[in-house]
């Protein structure tokens, strides 16, 4: 008897500002498709996304809910989705993708009385909130994605104050899911080391500590872990030291090599090595021309780089 197939998971991986570790997507080019995409994919840090025009779909891994205009979506990290439009429409979105312990700091994110874990809600949380619902949810967004365009003066400190209000109603929203017993929290087999590389990515730890933290044989963990992501556990280690090397690069004065060691790379040789894969260029080289670039870039294994564009409907116009 055939095997199942697996479903196959795509990993689209954010290289956010180190010094303002917040991204914005929006304009008229963010439609989405109304073809079912093929995989789910997942992020290395939060999305919030925003629904201005028509509805559609979405898939949290066996979970599937219909959006309208004015929804606003929370996703974590480590939770699989993929968005379409309805039928002979395009939706137009915005997306925030932000670190938010990075960005307000892990203090304000604490444990707060009456509210769940920020580190759960950080990892499998995806709430879609509907405008009648959760006024609030559109409202917060829309003025953080205009503080962030607009740029005014003191605006990263407006923006740090929404986004700390938003993260607070999420986290009310997310508890009161679970409290009711609606919230079906995806359970990800491969979450545990996707964590784990999050938080130990500079350390140097063999890859039978990932199929542990996951409660797998390494060599299980190993097929199952290339199956559902397309690319193996060491290669995804080196995105994550890259992606956080160049947050080095960018925002601080420490040396190639002192950075190098910082992301867990005690061999030069092979820090350049992985970074050339990765970036197309040497660590020197793309920090002297980091500061040229209009927007964060994007990588991924698997060659994601933006929303698909197709023309919108006449009523989306």
């Amino acid at each position: 008897m055939a095997r199942p197939r697996r479903t196959v998971l795509e990993y689209r991986s954010y290289e956010l500002p180190a010094d303002f570790p917040l991204m914005v997507l929006t304009g008229d080019r963010w439609h989405i498709s109304p073809i079912p995409g093929k995989h789910l994919h997942f992020h290395n840090c939060l999305e919030i996304g925003i629904c201005h025009t028509s509805g559609g779909t979405m898939i949290f891994d066996r979970q599937q809910v219909h959006f309208s205009a004015g929804d606003v979506t929370c996703i974590a990290r480590n939770v699989p989705h993929t968005t379409w439009s309805d039928p002979g429409k395009g939706s137009l979105w915005s997306y925030l993708f932000l670190d938010p312990e990075a960005l307000l700091g892990r203090a304000p994110l604490g444990k707060n009385a009456g509210l769940p874990d920020t580190g759960r809600f950080l990892s499998d949380c995806h709430l879609l909130l509907t405008q009648k619902k959760a006024p609030w949810a559109g409202t917060l967004v829309n003025q953080i994605i205009e503080e962030m365009t607009r740029c005014a003066p003191g605006y990263q400190i407006c923006v740090k104050g929404l986004c700390a209000a938003l993260l607070m109603h999420l986290l009310r929203a997310y508890g009161q899911e679970e409290n009711e017993g609606s919230y079906d929290p995806y359970i990800q087999v491969l979450a545990p080391a996707l964590d784990y590389i999050h938080e130990h990515y500079m350390q140097e730890f063999p890859q039978d500590t990932l199929a542990s933290v996951c409660h797998l044989s390494p060599t299980h963990f190993r097929r199952l872990f290339r199956e559902q992501t397309g690319t193996s556990p060491l290669d995804f280690l080196h995105q994550t030291r890259i992606l956080k090397s160049c947050e080095l690069l960018r925002s601080s004065e420490h040396s190639v090599t002192t950075i190098a060691g910082m992301v867990g790379y005690n061999s030069m040789t092979s820090y350049n090595r992985h970074f050339s894969k990765a970036m197309g260029c040497t660590p020197t080289a793309w920090r002297k021309t980091a500061g040229d670039h209009p927007r964060p870039s994007l990588l991924t294994f698997t060659g994601w780089t933006e929303a698909e564009v197709i023309e919108p409907q006449e009523e989306d116009k």
